[in-house]
């Protein structure tokens, strides 16, 4: 009996499976795991690895020990827990209207956004006036805090705590808190896409006197894509439906278009939408706004 020839495939079957793993990418990581596969791009946040075993994945680089790639030395990862990072924004639209009707429509936001390590900071400021000849002014306005912490391959836990107050929709006081599990499909100096959903208490005093408390079901997402010659598109949504009515249900979304000016001004073209399924006497289910403004990055 001839063992030379299944020896001989043993030895070349070993010899393949070794220099195949020996030309793969390797990673590895904070909690001892290895990865093979190749690394496809990197950002200060985040690596894009090519799994042999698990496909695609979207790596923080605070889990990374290091990254050896067989034409270099094994490379560490400089972590972004390392350097905070601070963004900010500010935006202002308007409408002024004369003639048969006479109204003026001011619109603030701003926005600030702190991040280091696992959580991210996020607080925005929204303050809105319509005023209309011979009626009184209408205001909305909204102050908002969520902190959002990373778990692992894009999942994150976010919280978000929300005060304001709605004459459109006669609402004279609104309290919001909610907890969410989210998911961050990607994000990239070309854009993001992340959708979340949980749980968010809810009490608005309406100009009734009626105190609306409950807790609601909570489904929100977030998208922006660069088109061409950097133009943009965005769109974002947020849906509370009452656990104990589901007939008591709200929508905004919002779908803007965003058109460079400078490096650190934008215009931006949107429509607005909302949907409340149980509104106040007198008040239409629906609301709709076009709106054209500028926002200035800090």
């Amino acid at each position: 009996m001839d063992i030379r020839n299944p020896l001989s495939t043993l030895t070349a079957t070993v010899a393949l499976a070794l220099s195949s793993l020996a030309y793969s990418d390797q990673i590895s990581l904070k909690n001892g795991d290895i990865l093979q596969g190749t690394l496809t791009s990197q950002t200060d946040a985040y690596v894009l690895w090519e799994s042999d075993n698990f496909g695609a994945l979207q790596i923080p680089t605070n889990q990374i020990a290091f990254i050896n790639r067989p034409d270099t030395k094994p490379a560490a990862i400089n972590t972004v827990e390392e350097k905070a990072l601070y963004k900010g924004n500010v935006g202002l639209s308007g409408t002024y209207l004369s003639g048969n009707e006479q109204r003026d429509d001011l619109e603030l936001n701003i926005g600030f956004t702190f991040k280091k390590g696992d959580s991210t900071h996020n607080a925005k400021v929204h303050y809105e006036t319509l005023g209309q000849d011979n009626e009184s002014t209408i205001n909305d306005y909204g102050i908002n805090y969520g902190i959002d912490w990373l778990m692992s391959n894009g999942w994150y836990w976010g919280n978000i705590f929300s005060y304001g107050a709605d004459d459109k929709r006669q609402i004279d006081q609104s309290v919001s808190f909610g907890s969410n599990m989210g998911y961050q499909f990607w994000q990239n100096d070309k854009g993001k896409l992340s959708t979340a959903i949980g749980l968010t208490w809810i009490n608005d005093k309406l100009f009734s006197a009626v105190t609306d408390d409950r807790l609601a079901w909570s489904w929100s997402g977030d998208y922006k894509k660069q088109l061409i010659r950097e133009v943009s598109l965005s769109y974002s949504h947020q849906l509370n439906v009452s656990i104990r009515d589901s007939e008591n249900t709200q929508l905004t979304a919002d779908v803007g278009i965003i058109i460079p000016v400078t490096k650190k001004l934008d215009t931006k073209i949107s429509w607005d939408w909302s949907f409340d399924n149980q509104p106040e006497q007198g008040n239409e289910k629906i609301d709709r706004k076009l709106k054209f403004g500028v926002d200035y990055s800090l």
